[in-house]
């Protein structure tokens, strides 16, 4: 598997009335408040149309962070229901990166 270059830093822009970041790599737009997935869409029938922002629901774990006196306090959310970024940390998805490296 080929390792990224690319620096990890994200974008922060609003869309639709939501700070969003924006994946640097994927051009995912995520909401920084709820950790939904955002995608523009556009009738097929209707091309002529304005594009609207439209969700793909909670796609991003949230967390809630402070800074006091130049400290950061980082509240873990609820680990109970899964999130679909969460297989990204699971055994599952790392057996899956070592059988594509081994390839």
């Amino acid at each position: 598997m080929k390792e990224s270059s690319m620096p990890w830093t994200c974008t922060v822009t609003e869309i639709n009335g939501k700070l969003c970041i924006v994946c640097p790599w994927h051009k995912y737009k995520i909401t920084l408040a709820e950790g939904e997935g955002l995608y523009q869409s556009i009738n097929p029938r209707a091309p002529k149309s304005t594009a609207k922002w439209c969700s793909k629901g909670v796609k991003q774990r949230t967390h809630c962070v402070h800074v006091r006196n130049g400290d950061v306090y980082v509240t873990l959310s609820d680990l109970s229901a899964g999130i679909d970024s969460d297989y990204y940390q699971s055994e599952e998805y790392r057996q899956t990166l070592k059988k594509a490296s081994n390839t």
